[in-house]
């Protein structure tokens, strides 16, 4: 589905073949990134690499930004709604397996999801919320894109 210098061609037969053949685990990571928008149309592979970048140093700058900016009780009220399910997470899947103290994954899927509710104060954090980010993560291995197909 890729032409000369890694550009889309054909998005709409992309998305007819995940839909009635589904996506081999290997590629999700690539495939994703397509399926939820997160590429703006028509970029070559080294305009999406450098998009995500762009938009990992949007993330960094838009967590910090958010978590400075909540009053210590909201920050606290999210952060401990967004905790209960994180830690609910499957811990049998070997990206989540471990003590929960310190893990790398599970803080990231935190802040990823406690970012997402300070940004949408209207939404906030529903339960289940994690269900949706965890395997994103999981895939993409990486808090920022992550986010961006959250979103």
């Amino acid at each position: 589905y890729l032409g000369p210098g890694g550009r889309l061609l054909r998005p709409h037969d992309l998305r007819l073949h995940v839909y009635h053949g589904g996506v081999e685990p290997g590629l999700r990571k690539v495939v994703w990134r397509y399926l939820l928008n997160v590429f703006p149309a028509g970029l070559s592979g080294q305009e999406r690499l450098a998009h995500l970048r762009r938009k990992a140093g949007e993330y960094t700058a838009l967590k910090t930004l958010l978590a400075a900016r909540a009053a210590p009780a909201e920050l606290a009220l999210v952060g401990a709604a967004v905790r209960k399910d994180v830690v609910r997470t499957d811990r049998g899947h070997p990206y989540f397996g471990g003590p929960e103290e310190g893990h790398p994954h599970l803080a990231a899927l935190q802040a990823l999801l406690t970012t997402f509710a300070l940004g949408h104060p209207r939404l906030s954090y529903c339960q289940g919320m994690s269900d949706v980010a965890a395997p994103l993560l999981a895939v993409l291995d990486d808090e920022a894109q992550a986010f961006l197909c959250f979103c």
